[in-house]
């Protein structure tokens, strides 16, 4: 029975247990076999406890409880998309491993392995993309929206554009050009001094999405992540736009 407190102490954590928090860990190894197709990704968020991605075809989230190196998994929740016979597959291999499980985590450099506790062997393998690598992806591309708070169709004209070396971002409402400056830290991106022009917008649909995406945009703080071919921006958890790179 604890009878006083004498003193208490912050221990320090070491850097190889945590420096894959909060970072996208895109597949690599399932179950000693190798997968290079970049479909399967997740993060790690500590702040909210929970983690998110995308298991092959659908995109899911859950909670988690870390010990050190140990997580345990709860049941993910995920939409529920149909996709390629070989994208399912591998969504049912991945979220059979990754459900209601208890995993080693041990990181070293980029790579990130999720390992069965009793046998060592290796379940689940990650690799962590740079910032560089991330941006340099990004960077230049025309992004066309394609789907705007849940709902996707052809949005026309609307897009957005980063200059990288320069923290420009530039683009199209639909109706009026958009330009200002951002910052990027940590999966996150910070816009900001961001103005258009002025023209009169041909019809109702095209200005309510206008000033949707330029709402969101505006002074705003969003979290991203970036799949395949899509630049996908989210707000409180909470998907708001999903841009496709533009052949």
């Amino acid at each position: 029975q604890l009878k006083k407190i004498v003193y208490k102490r912050k221990v320090k954590v070491p850097a190889s247990i945590t420096s894959y928090l909060n970072k996208k860990m895109i597949l690599t190894q399932l179950n000693g076999k190798a997968i290079n197709n970049g479909r399967v990704y997740l993060t790690i968020d500590n702040a909210r406890h929970t983690i998110f991605g995308k298991s092959g075809c659908n995109r899911f989230n859950t909670g988690y409880q870390l010990n050190g190196n140990t997580i345990t998994i709860n049941q993910a929740a995920g939409t529920l998309m149909a996709c390629d016979e070989a994208s399912m597959k591998l969504e049912q291999e991945f979220t059979t491993v990754l459900d209601k499980k208890t995993f080693e985590i041990h990181a070293a450099g980029n790579s990130v392995h999720f390992k069965d506790p009793v046998t060592k062997a290796v379940m689940l393998g990650f690799e962590i993309p740079s910032e560089k690598d991330i941006w340099s992806f990004i960077d230049g591309k025309k992004w066309k929206l394609i789907q705007l708070e849940n709902v996707g169709k052809d949005y026309g004209k609307a897009f957005i554009r980063f200059d990288t070396k320069n923290k420009k971002v530039s683009g199209n409402g639909g109706c009026n050009n958009f330009f200002g400056t951002y910052t990027a830290k940590a999966g996150e991106i910070i816009f900001s001094a961001l103005g258009s022009t002025k023209m009169a917008c041909p019809d109702k649909e095209t200005t309510d999405t206008e000033f949707k995406m330029l709402q969101h945009l505006s002074a705003a703080t969003v979290r991203f992540d970036v799949a395949e071919q899509t630049l996908n921006f989210y707000k409180n958890d909470k998907l708001i736009m999903l841009l496709g790179m533009e052949q």
